[in-house]
């Protein structure tokens, strides 16, 4: 009997680089039929594009979302966190012929107050940083979760969210789509000289973006040493009828470069390119940390850190809490990253575990189908 699997993609195309690898690695099994819906329209070139890099299987189908006048108001004057639970609730009933709805957000768990009967809710938890996510809780909800490591199952597991049994742990399969593209050639300055990737997050009371971020640009735009590339979290720009966005772009110049949203800046192209690190929040940073390399924090809000579980990675560099220490900071980081360098190692197996960094999509698609069959026996 074949079994009939959705991925649901309800935000911006950064989270077809969390799940997209694991429908391909489904859709190559015998008797699995996998389908994926996504909300924002951009999102449909990104799995295209991953669809060919995993082998081009024609037989994963690639649809949008059905939306109504209302919603498509709604995703137009960008008030996107209201529309997500008109698309699930417009969406219900087709949802409901799969075996399995798989999200890589927990805001899929609406899926069950809105009428999801048949199949079985299952998360790919995207994100591997420290960060306290205000909805969390709701992953209480999903009847099977895949965690990329130990580090953020034992959390779950601790704050009584998950069990044993309804969770694995299986890596991180952004790592096998970058590991399928990083052979693309990446060129956007005309010298070779260090990039500094500034990589703020969107929630206002930790990022560094409005205070400091002009400073920032006008610091690297008087110094001829470093390269800088401003690629901020994709939901920064939620408000704002892309006037931010337009704002932003205006300050590129010679050897400061703003991405406010292209693949590059959702699939690790940044990440593994720069030599230094600057950031606040955001759980890219592990990314760029599976290759240890240095890192600057900016703590603009003067938040007392030390000892906080969600600010763990602020000890993989140093912590700037004044403006004016951000570029001397910068210029020491390479020479003070031995001072860090065990801490960066440390969490990197805690995050990840010990299983290969490779491999996740295929470990996760194995998970899911062996999950799928206890149920089906029980």
């Amino acid at each position: 009997m074949t079994v009939k699997i959705a991925f649901v993609y309800i935000a911006e195309p950064y989270q077809c680089y969390h799940a997209a690898s694991v429908a391909s690695a489904l859709s190559a099994l015998p008797d699995c039929s996998v389908t994926e819906y996504y909300s924002f329209s951009d999102s449909a070139e990104h799995l295209r594009h991953i669809r060919t890099l995993f082998g081009g299987n024609d037989s994963l189908s690639i649809r949008p979302f059905q939306k109504s006048v209302f919603t498509k108001i709604l995703h137009i004057g960008r008030r996107l966190d209201r529309e997500k639970s008109h698309v699930f609730r417009e969406n219900i009933e087709e949802l409901n012929n799969y075996d399995a709805i798989i999200s890589t957000e927990n805001t899929a768990a609406f899926l069950k107050q809105q009428g999801l009967k048949k199949p079985k809710l299952i998360l790919i938890k995207h994100g591997a940083g420290d960060r306290k996510v205000r909805n969390e809780y709701m992953v209480k909800y999903f009847d099977f979760v895949l965690f990329p490591g130990p580090k953020i199952r034992n959390y779950f597991l601790k704050e009584g969210f998950t069990t044993e049994e309804k969770s694995t742990s299986i890596g991180y399969p952004k790592f096998d789509i970058f590991n399928a593209i990083k052979a693309e050639e990446f060129s956007i300055f005309p010298k070779n000289k260090p990039i500094v990737l500034y990589n703020p997050h969107y929630k206002k009371s930790q990022t560094s973006y409005y205070k400091w971020k002009n400073f920032i640009i006008e610091s690297f735009e008087n110094q001829n040493y470093y390269d800088l590339v401003i690629s901020p979290h994709v939901k920064m720009f939620h408000e704002g009828y892309f006037v931010n966005e337009f704002l932003l772009k205006r300050r590129n110049s010679e050897n400061v470069y703003i991405d406010t949203g292209s693949i590059n800046s959702v699939n690790m192209t940044y990440t593994s390119n720069s030599s230094i690190y600057v950031g606040d929040v955001s759980s890219q940073v592990y990314e760029f940390i599976i290759e240890p390399r240095p890192c600057v924090f900016l703590n603009p809000h003067k938040i007392k850190w030390q000892g906080n579980p969600y600010f763990k990675h602020w000890e993989f560099g140093e912590v700037v809490e004044n403006r004016n220490d951000i570029m001397p900071a910068i210029r020491r980081a390479k020479e003070q990253h031995y001072l860090y360098l065990d801490a960066q190692k440390e969490m990197i197996r805690k995050t990840f575990g010990t299983m290969p960094l490779l491999g996740a999509s295929q470990r996760a698609a194995t998970a899911i189908i062996d999950y799928l069959n206890q149920i089906n026996m029980a």
